[in-house]
C-alpha cells in the first residue's frame, strides 16, 4: 500500500501540468527538411518535403523545395516529373522551374533540351534571380557541348512570326520594294478591317511610293479621325503636304510634332526625319538631340541626322565632324564620303550651307549610277531572287532618267512575274512619260502575257485600254529599223507569190525582236537588208522552199556570211521559242 502511494506521487511530480502539444504542419517539416539539408542528410530532407507536399498540395513552392532535393539526389527524372506538373496544373508562371528543369535536362545530357528551358526563362525573366547563372549556363552549353540548335530554331520562329505578321499589316511588301502588291493588299486589309491603324498607315506610305499622293493623303488623314495623335499619321501627313506645297497646312500640320517629345527611339526618329524633310532644319536639330538620349551615341542615323541638320543650318564644321565619325561605320561609309566630298566642293565654292537629306540611304545620283552598272551586268534571275535589287528597279522606275527607265522596263519583262507587271501598269498609268516610253512598258507587258485592263495617258487625258487588244506587233513602232526589216521581207514574200508564208515570217521575226533586240538596248541594226535576207532565208527553208543562200544575198545586195550570221541569230531563238511552245502543249 505504501509503494502505491509512493508510485502515484512521483507520477504526478513527473508529469508537466501544461502540456503543449506538437504542431505537425508543412512549416514544421520545411525547417526539420533545411536541417537535413544542412547536415547533407539528403534522404531524411526528402521525407520532410514529401510531408510539406501532403499537408499543402496545393503550394507549388513545396513541389519545388521536392524536385531540388530529388535532383540533388541525382533522380533528375522525378524532378523533373513535378516541375512539369507545378508549370502545367499549378502555376505556369512559375519562371524558376524553367530554369530548375534546365539543370536537370543537362545532366541528364539532353543539352538542347537544356537550352529550350533556359531561353524560356529568360524569356519569362530577363532580369530574375537566376537570369545571370542561366546567361552563363547558355553560353556553356553553346561552347562546350556544340549547343545553339534552340537559339537557332527560337529565330527562326521568331522571324517567321514577324513575317508573318510584316504580311498581315503591310511592313513586309513595303520593305521589299513591292509596293503596288502592298496597295493591293493593304486596300484588302483595310476593308476588311477598318480599324487596323497600322495597315492605314502603311497604305498611306505604300500610296506615296507608287505617286498616287491623293490617296495618301486621305489614307493619312483617315487615321487621323480616327486616332487624332497618331505620330505615324502625323509625319505621314506633313511629308505629304510638304509635296503639295501648301505651306499654310503644312504649318499646322506640323504643329502637333514640335509639341511631342516620344519615348520610342524608332518614334522619335521618324519625328525628327519628318520635320527636317518638311524643312523645320532648327526643329529637327532640336528632335535629334533629344533623340540622343535614347540611343547610343555612335548611332548611325543619329550621326547623320545632325550632321544633315547643321549642313541645312549652314553649321559646316559640325557636319563634317559628325560625317567624318560616320565614315568609321562600315556600312555608312560610302554615304558619309559623299557627303564630305559636297562639304568640300561647297567650301570651295564659297557657299555657307549643304542641302542634305535625312534619310540614311545611298543619294539619288549614286543609286542611278548603281542601278545602271547593275542593269547592264546582273543576271535576270539576280533580280528575281534578290529583294534589293528589285527595290531598286521599282525605285528606278520611278525616279531614273530615260535611260534608265529603259534599262529598268526591260528588265522587269525578264522578271515576269505578277509583282513586275503591277509595277510596269502602275507606271503606265502616269502622265509624265512620253509615248515612247509608254510603247516600250506596253511591249513589256505583252512579252509577259498580261491581261486586262490599264490606264494610260493620251492627249485629251487619262483613258482605259485592254491589253488583249494592243496589237503584237506593236514592237516595230519601236526602232524605224525593226519596221523595215519587216516591210523588205513581206515586200518580198508578197511580189514572188509567197503571200501564204507572210504570217510564219511575222511571227519569227516579232519572236526575235521580244526575246532578243527588245532586253537589250546595246544591240542595233545597222543594215536592214542583211537581217531581211537573213528572216527569208530561214523561212524558206522552214517552208521547203528551195533558196540559194548567195542568190538570196546578191538579191538584197548584202554578203553570204551576213545573211549566214543573221539567219543563224534568227533561228536559235526561232527554235528555243518553237521548243518551249512544243513543251508546254505536252505539259
Amino acid at each position: 500500500m505504501q509503494m502505491d502511494k509512493r508510485r502515484h506521487r512521483y507520477s504526478q511530480m513527473d508529469r508537466p501540468e501544461n502540456v503543449i502539444a506538437m504542431k505537425l504542419d508543412a512549416s514544421y517539416f520545411f525547417e526539420r527538411g533545411m536541417r537535413f539539408l544542412q547536415r547533407n542528410d539528403l534522404a531524411r530532407a526528402v521525407k520532410a518535403f514529401q510531408r510539406t507536399v501532403e499537408y499543402e498540395p496545393d503550394n507549388p513552392v513545396n513541389y519545388c523545395n521536392l524536385a531540388g532535393v530529388l535532383a540533388e539526389l541525382g533522380d533528375f527524372e522525378a524532378s523533373n516529373e513535378l516541375l512539369h506538373y507545378v508549370l502545367e496544373h499549378m502555376d505556369p508562371h512559375m519562371s524558376e522551374c524553367w530554369f530548375y528543369l534546365a539543370n536537370n535536362y543537362a545532366n541528364l545530357g539532353d543539352y538542347d533540351a537544356a537550352e529550350e528551358y533556359l531561353l524560356r526563362y529568360l524569356d519569362h525573366d530577363p532580369d530574375g534571380e537566376y537570369a545571370a547563372e542561366a546567361e552563363e549556363m547558355l553560353s556553356i552549353l553553346i561552347d562546350e557541348f556544340g549547343g545553339g540548335k534552340a537559339i537557332e530554331r527560337r529565330r527562326r520562329e521568331e522571324a517567321r512570326a514577324e513575317t508573318m505578321q510584316a504580311i498581315q499589316d503591310g511592313r513586309y511588301f513595303l520593305e521589299n520594294g513591292q509596293f503596288e502588291v502592298a496597295v493591293e493588299w493593304l486596300e484588302q486589309v483595310v476593308e476588311a478591317d477598318p480599324s487596323h491603324i497600322a495597315a492605314r498607315n502603311n497604305l498611306s506610305l505604300a500610296y506615296y511610293y507608287i505617286g498616287q499622293y491623293e490617296n495618301a493623303l486621305a489614307m493619312a488623314e483617315s487615321v487621323l479621325d480616327r486616332q487624332p495623335d497618331n505620330l505615324h499619321a502625323l509625319c505621314n501627313r506633313a511629308i505629304l503636304l510638304q509635296h503639295f506645297g501648301d505651306e499654310a497646312r503644312l504649318a499646322r500640320a506640323v504643329e502637333p510634332l514640335l509639341k511631342v517629345i516620344p519615348l520610342h527611339p524608332d518614334i522619335a526618329m521618324k519625328v525628327a526625319i519628318t520635320l527636317g524633310f518638311v524643312g523645320r532644319h532648327a526643329d529637327a536639330l532640336l528632335a535629334f538631340r533629344r533623340l540622343a538620349r535614347l540611343v547610343p551615341p555612335d548611332h548611325p542615323m543619329l550621326l547623320h541626322g545632325l550632321a544633315a541638320a547643321h549642313a541645312n543650318l549652314g553649321n559646316l564644321r559640325a557636319a563634317e565632324s559628325l560625317w567624318r565619325q560616320l565614315v568609321r561605320l562600315e556600312d555608312c561609309a560610302r554615304v558619309a564620303d559623299y557627303h564630305l566630298e559636297r562639304v568640300r566642293q561647297a567650301r570651295a565654292a564659297g557657299l555657307l550651307t549643304v542641302s542634305a537629306g535625312y534619310q540614311l540611304d545611298v543619294p539619288v545620283e549614286m543609286q542611278l549610277a548603281e542601278v545602271r552598272d547593275r542593269l547592264q551586268t546582273s543576271s535576270p534571275d539576280e533580280w528575281k531572287r534578290d529583294p534589293l535589287l528589285r527595290a531598286s528597279l521599282y525605285w528606278s522606275l520611278r525616279h531614273g532618267n530615260r535611260e534608265v527607265r529603259q534599262r529598268v522596263i526591260r528588265a522587269l519583262a525578264v522578271v515576269g512575274d505578277n509583282d513586275a507587271e503591277q509595277a510596269l501598269k502602275s507606271f503606265l498609268a502616269r502622265s509624265d512619260i512620253d509615248a515612247s516610253l509608254q510603247e516600250q512598258t506596253l511591249v513589256a507587258l505583252k512579252r509577259m502575257g498580261a491581261k486586262g485592263a490599264v490606264r494610260i495617258w493620251r492627249a485629251n487625258g487619262s483613258t482605259e485600254i485592254r491589253l488583249e487588244d494592243v496589237r503584237k506587233d506593236i514592237i516595230l513602232d519601236l526602232q524605224p529599223q525593226w519596221r523595215e526589216v519587216w516591210d523588205l521581207a513581206e515586200t518580198w514574200l508578197m511580189a514572188r507569190g509567197l503571200r501564204a508564208l507572210v504570217g510564219q515570217a511575222r511571227r519569227f521575226w516579232l519572236t526575235y525582236l521580244y526575246d532578243e533586240l527588245f532586253l537589250d538596248l546595246k544591240k542595233r541594226i545597222v543594215k536592214p537588208e542583211t537581217w531581211a535576207s537573213g528572216l527569208l532565208y530561214v523561212v524558206l527553208r522552214y517552208a521547203s522552199v528551195p533558196v540559194v543562200q548567195r542568190d538570196l544575198a546578191a538579191q538584197f545586195n548584202v554578203s553570204a556570211s551576213s545573211l549566214s550570221k543573221c539567219s543563224s541569230r534568227l533561228e536559235q531563238v526561232v527554235l528555243r521559242a518553237g521548243w518551249h511552245a512544243r513543251r508546254s502543249r505536252e505539259e
